[in-house]
């Protein structure tokens, strides 16, 4: 019986090619298929010194950002000009074209990798939309397919984002409709489920989503991955002047496209009632997916940012004291893993799919509940909660994490084999 060897399709840098970072380093990584990847050449090695860098534009911040020195000797397989169509879609598409171009998008990608082949994979793993023909592939050739579902199932993410801009009418830049192409999208999501041998998600919310669909809960097993100690982040708490050593006002951050999933008008709210009681400051950071009338009428209670660079995400979690998420729906919000790694206690929801034990690395509060989330806010700034800053907090997320990767490398081996084992049965 062979070992896995395991041919990982992704598009994007998504989670910072964890998955594909793990698998290298466990020898089961047999290639990587992605859209775009920068490496590390001499061009991209210049222009990552830190005093040329910051001057640069954030679209080419973001094109460098594609690298994982980790995955320094795997076998990378990109398709730039692929990339590069993909980005320019994005870039110039309206919201109601977004459906049609992830179809394309996921079309295309999985064609290339069939024209390039599997190699010596005996497993194929990727993720919802862009995996269907892949898969498909795949069985033909006997291989063994996982699916991560990165966010709820689609036709449930559908219905809370139409309650939430029936909730919300006149905030949306571009109010979210259901068209054929989404439900085309729909419709390829529950075929790449149906044909996955098993399922990998973030969370409980994701995976509930997926039973209610009526996929079985024998082949979903939720995998929170989050991320390992940051030794940035860890230097950075330790010399972080806290709220109570400055004694001034209540630094809040959000980050993520700003806009109703996210739950960004709940946050809003809650800064309307928290206005006059204490003194803060409140930064969001990302793209902006409400109308221009909505962002002036809370300027007052809110700076936006706009989008942010990745590698400058850094400066914010050094910046705040407590970090803000109130989704609607997730998959498994990557956001938070980092707050928490930088030691910022954290407000969100159970929709978020986070790790956060509500009352010991922050609070988590109910879906649409803006007096929520100011009542924490105000437990923060007024001392009646305190961020367990010791030991306890690193040691809970180093052993989330492996003990998450310790599951994931028991399925992805222990499953695989258990299966091959049936098929030469057969």
């Amino acid at each position: 019986m062979s070992n896995p060897r395991i041919l990982v399709a992704q598009l994007g840098a998504r989670r910072h090619y964890q998955q594909p970072i793990l698998f290298h380093q466990w020898g089961i990584l047999e290639r990587l298929y992605t859209d775009f990847y920068s490496g590390n050449n001499g061009v991209s090695k210049l222009l990552r010194q830190p005093q040329i860098y910051k001057h640069l534009p954030n679209a080419l911040k973001k094109t460098l950002d594609r690298y994982a020195p980790a995955l320094e000797k795997v076998q990378i397989i990109h398709f730039p000009w692929f990339g590069y169509q993909f980005a320019q879609a994005l870039k110039k598409c309206s919201p109601q074209e977004l459906s049609s171009i992830f179809l394309w998008t996921g079309k295309e990608f999985c064609k290339r990798i069939i024209q390039n082949g599997l190699g010596d994979a005996n497993i194929v793993y990727g993720f919802n939309g862009a995996s269907l023909e892949l898969f498909e592939y795949a069985k033909t050739q006997g291989i063994y397919c996982i699916l991560d579902q990165t966010l709820a199932e689609r036709s449930f993410a559908h219905q809370l984002l139409l309650e939430e801009e029936n909730n919300w009418q006149w905030w949306s830049s571009s109010p979210f409709t259901v068209d054929d192409s989404i439900l085309e999208l729909v419709q390829r999501e529950q075929c790449e489920q149906d044909l996955a041998d098993h399922i990998i998600c973030g969370s409980n919310f994701v995976k509930n989503s997926l039973i209610t669909r009526g996929v079985s809960a024998n082949k979903i097993s939720v995998v929170a991955l989050g991320i390992s100690k940051d030794n940035q982040a860890f230097n950075c708490k330790l010399n972080r002047r806290t709220l109570k050593k400055r004694g001034d006002e209540l630094r809040i951050l959000f980050a993520g496209s700003v806009g109703l999933r996210k739950g960004i008008p709940y946050l809003l709210q809650a800064l309307r009632l928290l206005k006059g009681k204490i003194p803060f400051t409140c930064k969001v950071a990302g793209s902006i997916d409400i109308k221009l009338q909505r962002v002036k009428e809370y300027s007052d209670v809110c700076n936006f940012l706009g989008r942010v660079p990745r590698s400058q995400m850094a400066d914010l979690y050094t910046w705040a004291d407590v970090f803000v998420l109130p989704s609607i729906c997730e998959g498994s919000a990557m956001v938070i893993y980092e707050a928490l790694n930088w030691g910022l206690p954290v407000i969100t929801t159970y929709n978020s799919g986070s790790i956060v034990r509500d009352g010991i690395d922050g609070f988590i509060v109910p879906i649409r509940d803006a007096a929520a989330i100011t009542d924490n806010l105000l437990k923060i700034y007024n001392g009646n909660y305190q961020i367990n800053q010791s030991n306890n907090l690193d040691s809970y997320i180093e052993e989330y994490y492996q003990k998450s990767s310790q599951t994931f490398f028991d399925l992805l081996t222990k499953d695989y084999r258990l299966n091959s084992f049936k098929s030469l049965k057969h």
